[in-house]
């Protein structure tokens, strides 16, 4: 892991969403762990991993803003979207995010990103609020 990716890393706080009966997966403030090194770290195996980066939702929160997103292609300009069908597993956890974070109904939320290169921050995309996330369907 380069400086900035590190930095990056320590600097939000990463999140995972286990809707297979885990619940929410947090990481302390200051960890600089990936995603991907969450999952392995509570035991799931290389195609476990995969399987759970491009379906599981998953994000950080850093400067007072949550991002929500999923995907592996580390192919720059990809995107990675929460999917539609992932929106009511984010709603049903939303209330414990705002407690764990601090945010209120204006706040604000992207559900996704643009893949940039590592070490880099990425583009955040998608940005709403989540008293209108809340609302859709």
């Amino acid at each position: 892991m380069n400086n900035s990716e590190q930095s990056f890393h320590t600097n939000r706080r990463a999140f995972i969403i286990m809707h297979d009966g885990r619940g929410l997966v947090l990481e302390p403030k200051g960890s600089d762990l990936s995603h991907k090194q969450m999952f392995e770290n509570i035991g799931l195996g290389a195609l476990s991993v995969q399987y759970c980066l491009e379906t599981y939702p998953r994000g950080y929160f850093m400067d007072d803003e949550l991002c929500v997103y999923q995907g592996c292609d580390m192919t720059p300009g990809n995107k990675w979207e929460l999917s539609q069908q992932n929106y009511a597993i984010v709603r049903q956890y939303m209330p414990k995010l705002q407690r764990v974070f601090n945010l209120n109904d204006n706040s604000n939320l992207y559900l996704g990103v643009l893949v940039g290169t590592i070490g880099s921050i990425w583009d955040k995309i998608n940005k709403t609020t989540i008293s209108d996330f809340m609302r859709t369907r």
